[in-house]
């Protein structure tokens, strides 16, 4: 089981299957978080596969793979215990478990990315999934700062709800917003550390991008050169500088 899922992960296409995942995510699941079967698919089950995956790719041996298994079981366990006991440290707990994935997954997804060889259609999938990441990462972030301190943040009526799968829900929502710069202004950070985390976000938003476009061109650009350095010697023309 272990080499099948390692195998997905280590060609390409396992960046495309991500991505489409993380959309089905942002764009299917949490706009329906206020439906029972939309809650359990996405909170208790489908994000927290996605990232075990992921996790795969890099922990070099089943052992490791194993240790990575353990924790994503009690973070499930502890996801369980939440239906049944609502506290403030349990949701903190698995909104720590999951910014902890989600960093983890961010760096398998940049490894693949990154690695040499042709820039395709799968490495510019994962690159979105990179970026969609980061918003549910924020996310995560701004979760747990609102745990913390239910003021931290203001919403509009409409937003208003201390159930933590529809906060999480509108967080994810505010960071994609914050992220792109869109900034409705239907939900305000008020705290000081809420303020930093917003600027740091729309920072990353305006960066990220432009810096992962420059190092995907540069590198297929040197990839290119690459390929035709290694025709030249076969038609014993010189190489274009």
């Amino acid at each position: 089981m272990y080499r099948h899922v390692k195998k997905l992960w280590t060609h390409d296409v396992g960046l495309t299957i991500l991505l489409v995942v993380l959309l089905a995510q942002v764009f299917v699941l949490y706009p329906l978080v206020e439906s029972e079967v939309a809650r359990i698919v996405l909170i208790n089950f489908s994000f927290i596969l996605v990232l075990i995956s992921g996790v795969l790719t890099v922990v070099g041996t089943p052992i490791w793979g194993g240790a990575i298994i353990g924790l994503a079981i009690i973070s499930v366990i502890l996801r369980i215990i939440q239906c049944i006991h609502h506290a403030v440290w349990l949701e903190s707990t698995n909104v720590i478990f999951g910014a902890l994935f989600a960093c983890v997954l961010m760096g398998v997804i940049l490894s693949h990315v990154f690695r040499e060889g042709p820039i395709n259609f799968h490495r510019i999938a994962g690159a979105v999934a990179l970026y969609m990441l980061l918003g549910i990462l924020f996310a995560m972030v701004f979760t747990l700062i609102d745990f913390q301190d239910p003021t931290s943040f203001s919403m509009a009526p409409h937003l208003e709800s201390r159930n933590p799968h529809i906060l999480g829900a509108n967080f994810v929502y505010f960071s994609f917003v914050t992220l792109t710069s869109v900034g409705f202004g239907d939900i305000l950070p008020v705290h000081p550390v809420a303020k930093t985390t917003v600027i740091l976000e729309s920072m990353v938003g305006q960066l990220f991008p432009a810096i992962l476009i420059a190092r995907l061109v540069a590198m297929e650009i040197e990839d290119s050169r690459k390929r035709h350095a290694e025709d030249s010697k076969f038609t014993g023309s010189d190489p274009v500088n």
